[in-house]
């Protein structure tokens, strides 16, 4: 498929970008984190670890040999000399990944989070270019939180980013990550409904497979209403030469004010699979289904919006609180990912966290009413998970059990052909996936969903 709607995401260090990422892709757009394939490309023995061993030299090396991404980070900050070489380096190797990514991806709509998007002139690849922002204060208590730096540090690290006017200029798309989860959430929604057009993309078989440019064709007369897109200053690392020139496609247009079609939920779980369901209702409290009834009857599917409070109940049961999550709480991990349950009228009785990023689909918080019940409704839920999984094109499903999950679920995991592994014996390209995700105590079981492997080496 070379016709998919690409979505390029981007913003400044601090804006929230990964959230809005994992937000498309529970409207059903294959995420793709540039920034993480930077740390593949990175590897040992890896033409671009040659090259950065050779400019900056040993000493940004680890005892190992593997490349110290801060003591990276240190040499080129606030050297903007030292950062155009890095760059220089890095930008085709992602690019590379990026396209190998995409050459065998079968999803309608795909989401490419970079931070330096448009400085590597991947924005020209894109459909539409969508720009997160926040508010200083805001960026910096992230940076504070997810880099474990100090104030200073943070503000340091912000004042040496771009502006953000020069990111939100060219942009169809801008989201206000200022606020909550929720009002984010509704930013995104909005944007998706009136912008994203499945399978409606520029065709990208040129720049896939790096043809030749083809001749240029005068194109239908714009109409008198269009408003004509700012023109982009080029790219400092392009004039030099330093990337790969894809074909130049006309920039993103201004998508229209009419509704596209949504992505389509997920197939529901095959009838040998799933027992007679009740549509769910507004969700209440309910009674605890009896684990000894086997006539209870199960319904499998997505979580949505009006199960907040059954899923609060949900997780609260899980982590042994003694009264459910509050709202706000739920909004953000809904938001940061997607949630498969297994429903008994208005109570879930048994559920699974899961999100899909660079070839990896990744599971957690799993939990059930009762073993009995887990034997029931773990089956078709990972049945469902594992086909929208292959449908974006992940290689592998990494199930991260931490120490709350029940006994019985690595016994049921295992009997659906997870087996326990170890962070180091995974493929190179999943494993800095599954390293951000995993906690300490936390048991991993992996499961192979294809065979071949879509990346090739840099």
């Amino acid at each position: 498929m070379e016709d998919f709607y690409l979505i390029g995401l981007t913003g400044n260090l601090g804006s929230g970008k990964s959230t809005v990422r994992r937000m498309l892709e529970q409207k059903g757009a294959f995420g793709i984190d540039a920034d993480k394939l930077a740390h593949v490309a990175m590897e040992r023995g890896s033409q671009p670890w040659g090259a950065i061993v050779a400019v900056f030299g040993a000493d940004v090396l680890k005892f190992n040999g593997d490349i110290d991404r801060r003591k990276l980070a240190a040499r080129v900050f606030n050297d903007a000399g030292a950062l155009k070489k890095l760059e220089v380096i890095l930008h085709p190797a992602v690019g590379a990944l990026v396209r190998d990514i995409l050459r065998h991806i079968d999803s309608p709509v795909v989401a490419l989070e970079a931070i330096k998007l448009i400085e590597a002139g991947m924005h020209t690849w894109c459909d539409a270019l969508w720009v997160v922002t926040c508010n200083p204060e805001t960026a910096a208590a992230r940076v504070m939180r997810e880099r474990h730096m100090t104030l200073e540090e943070a503000r340091a690290r912000l004042a040496a980013q771009s502006s953000p006017a020069e990111k939100t200029k060219n942009a169809n798309v801008v989201i206000d990550n200022s606020g909550d989860e929720e009002t984010t959430l509704a930013q995104v929604q909005a944007a998706w409904e009136k912008t994203v057009r499945p399978n409606k993309g520029r065709p990208k078989t040129a720049w896939l497979y790096s043809l030749p440019r083809p001749a240029k064709k005068a194109g239908p007369p714009e109409s008198s209403g269009a408003k004509k897109p700012a023109s982009r200053a080029p790219s400092p690392l392009r004039e030099a030469g330093a990337i790969p020139q894809p074909p130049e496609p006309p920039p993103p247009e201004r998508a229209p004010e009419t509704s596209a079609p949504r992505a389509p939920e997920a197939a529901t779980a095959p009838n040998s699979a799933q027992l007679p369901t009740n549509a769910p209702k507004e969700s209440k409290p309910a009674q605890t289904a009896s684990p000894s009834d086997a006539s209870v009857p199960v319904e499998v599917r997505r979580a949505r919006r009006s199960d907040f409070f059954a899923l609060a109940v949900a997780l609260g049961k899980r982590e042994k609180r003694l009264e459910p999550l509050g709202r706000d709480e739920v909004i953000e991990r809904f938001g940061a990912r997607g949630y498969w349950v297994a429903v008994n009228k208005d109570q879930i009785i048994a559920l699974v966290a899961w999100e899909a990023e660079n070839l990896v689909a990744t599971l957690r918080e799993m939990w059930a009413e009762s073993d009995e019940l887990a034997s029931r409704a773990f089956p078709p839920l990972l049945t469902l998970i594992e086909q929208e999984a292959r449908t974006l094109q992940c290689e592998v499903s990494a199930m991260l059990l931490d120490v709350q999950a029940q006994a019985f679920v690595a016994t049921q995991a295992q009997n659906l052909g997870y087996q326990p592994s170890e962070l180091v014996n995974l493929h190179r390209v999943w494993r800095p996936i599954v390293e951000a995700r995993l906690q300490p105590g936390d048991q991993l079981l992996v499961k192979r969903l294809r065979e071949d492997i879509v990346i090739r080496p840099v």
